[in-house]
C-alpha cells in the first residue's frame, strides 16, 4: 500500500486498492498496524507523511470518488482565486459514477460534466476556473440578484483572466455550449460575454496578431478573424477561416493548449470539423514567434490540402503532442 500512497500524497482509498489488487483483508491489517490513520471510512492516510492543508483537499476529493472533482467555490479557492475557500470543501460527481455519500466534503451531482471542464492541479482533479464561474453564476440567477450577480461575477472572470485561467474564446464558446443545455446563470454569463470580446485575451490577441504578420508578411492571401465553422450544427469559433476554401486555422500557445484535458478538447474540435468538411491547420506559438518559416510552411500546407478536398488536420513542426490525429484524406 505504501507505493499506492506515495501517488496520492500518501492517501490510499477502499477503491484504488482493490482497483490495483488488494483484499478487504489488506484494508483491515493497514488499519490495525498503526501505521495508517483513518481520514475516513473510505480513506487512510499514512502516518509517515504529515497532515497538510492539501493532503486534506486531496482526501476529500477520494472519499466521494471515483469520478469526483473539486466544485464550485472549493475549484475556485484551490486555483488561488481571491474571495473563495475549499475550507468549506464541495466536489461534483457525475450521475452514473458510485452513489455513496461522503463524510469529508459536500457532494454535488451533474447530469454532464464535458471532459474539457476537467483538470488535474497540484494532483487534485477539479473543475476548470470558467466551469467553476459558471457554478458560482447560478446563485445569482434570480432577477432579483442578477445586477449584483454581473458585478460579483463580471469581476470574478477577470481576475481569472488575470491569471490566465479563462480566456474571453472560451468563455463564449462555453455559452454557446452550456445555454443549449438550459444552464442557470446563462443570462449573467451572456451580459458578460458581449463585453469580453472573443480575440481581446493578452495571448489570444497577440498570437492572433502575430498570425496576422507573418501571413502578411509572407504574402500570403489573409484570413478572416473569429468566424464560426460548423456543417448542419455550429462547432465553434475558429481562429481563422480562409475566404474561401473550407479551411480553419487555429493557433495554439503552450498555456491552454498541452494537458491530457486540452488536448482531447482540442482533437474533440478538430475532428468535428473534419467531419463537417474542413481542413485545418494548428500553428503552434514556438514556431509563429522562433520559426515564422514553418508557420507559412504550414498555411501552404492546409491551403493544398484543403484545394484538393483532403479533410486533415496538419500541425506546425513545434507541436508538443505525441501523435496527433491527422484526419482524413477525402
Amino acid at each position: 500500500m505504501t507505493w499506492l500512497s506515495q501517488q496520492y500524497d500518501g492517501l490510499v482509498t477502499r477503491f484504488l486498492l482493490a482497483e490495483h489488487g488488494g483484499s478487504p483483508l489488506d484494508w483491515v491489517q493497514a488499519r490495525r498496524s498503526g501505521r495508517w490513520q483513518p481520514v475516513s471510512g473510505r480513506v487512510l492516510r499514512s502516518t509517515a507523511t504529515p497532515a497538510t492543508e492539501a493532503q486534506w483537499v486531496l482526501a476529500g476529493v477520494l472519499d466521494a470518488s471515483p469520478g469526483a472533482l473539486l466544485h464550485g467555490p472549493s475549484a475556485l479557492g484551490w486555483l488561488d482565486l481571491s474571495g473563495y475557500s475549499f475550507r468549506d470543501l464541495k466536489v461534483v460527481r457525475q450521475n452514473g459514477f458510485t452513489g455513496r455519500g461522503a463524510t469529508i466534503a459536500h457532494v454535488h451531482r451533474l447530469r454532464n460534466l464535458r471532459p474539457h471542464d476537467v483538470i488535474v492541479v497540484r494532483g487534485v482533479p477539479t473543475e476548470t476556473a470558467l466551469r467553476a464561474i459558471w457554478s458560482e453564476a447560478a446563485r445569482y440567477s434570480a432577477e432579483r440578484r442578477r445586477a449584483l450577480g454581473i458585478e460579483r461575477i463580471g469581476n470574478l472572470l477577470d481576475q481569472a483572466h488575470r491569471k490566465g485561467l479563462v480566456t474571453w474564446a472560451a468563455l463564449h464558446d462555453s455559452l454557446d455550449d452550456l445555454q443549449r443545455r438550459g444552464r442557470a446563470g446563462t443570462v449573467i454569463m451572456r451580459a458578460l460575454a458581449a463585453d469580453r470580446p472573443p480575440g481581446s485575451s493578452p495571448t489570444e490577441s497577440r498570437l492572433e496578431r502575430r498570425f496576422e504578420e507573418v501571413v502578411e508578411q509572407a504574402n500570403l492571401a489573409p484570413f478572416r478573424r473569429q468566424i464560426w465553422v460548423g456543417g448542419h450544427e455550429p462547432l465553434g469559433r475558429a481562429d481563422f477561416r480562409d475566404h474561401h476554401l473550407p479551411l480553419a486555422v487555429e493557433v495554439n500557445s503552450l498555456a491552454f493548449h498541452t494537458t491530457p484535458s486540452d488536448r482531447a478538447a482540442d482533437e474533440r474540435r478538430y475532428r468535428a470539423m473534419v467531419a463537417a468538411g474542413f481542413t485545418v491547420g494548428v500553428v503552434w506559438e514556438a514556431d509563429l514567434w522562433q520559426h515564422p518559416g514553418n508557420a507559412v510552411a504550414t498555411v501552404h500546407g492546409v491551403r493544398r490540402a484543403a484545394t484538393r478536398g483532403h479533410r486533415v488536420v496538419m500541425h506546425s513542426p513545434s507541436c508538443p503532442w505525441r501523435d496527433p490525429y491527422a484526419g482524413a484524406v477525402a
